[in-house]
């Protein structure tokens, strides 16, 4: 096995970040993902440089969704006026069942860290739906994910390059 990190999701980067495949497997959470950045003070990063992770497992154990919102938006036009807002909308039980095998070549643009308490860690996802056209600037689906989980084991075999500012 190459590198594995664990409970260091602060010492990733999610900016290009994309998942391959979501699945909610038997008592845990099964991420496959691409182009996530491994930042410097990161336990297994021996360049001491943001690099980007060769395709990389995440396995939250013991993990499970607890809630989901698709998040709403707001549309102004050129002269600042509003011209369309649409609310945050809490997501069904059968919605959540279904989000993640929908889940293949979206942005995970965000893991963020609500609270840690009794052993499990709860964070926030944040996913994005993209264009067909990856030319076209139209309002896209945005999902935020409330996971709990005991342990977060990200794994991966290689690096790719440094990241470029």
């Amino acid at each position: 096995m190459g590198f594995e990190s664990i409970n260091e999701i602060d010492q990733f980067s999610f900016d290009d970040c994309v998942i391959k495949k979501f699945e909610v497997q038997e008592g845990q959470l099964y991420l496959e993902l691409e182009a996530l950045i491994v930042k410097a003070r990161n336990s297994q990063n021996t360049n001491f440089t943001e690099s980007y992770a060769g395709p990389t497992t995440v396995r939250l154990k013991e993990g499970s969704i607890l809630s989901g919102i698709k998040e709403g938006y707001k549309y102004y036009d050129a002269n600042g006026t509003l011209l369309e807002e649409t609310p945050d909308r809490k997501l069904t039980d059968e919605e959540l069942q279904v989000l993640p095998k929908q889940c293949e070549d979206v942005y995970l643009f965000s893991m963020e860290k609500d609270k840690e308490e009794d052993g499990k860690f709860t964070y926030y996802m944040e996913i994005e739906f993209p264009s067909e056209d990856e030319y076209d600037n139209a309002i896209t689906d945005t999902f935020e994910l409330k996971v709990e989980f005991e342990k977060a084991v990200f794994s991966w075999e290689f690096y790719m390059n440094r990241v470029e500012n």
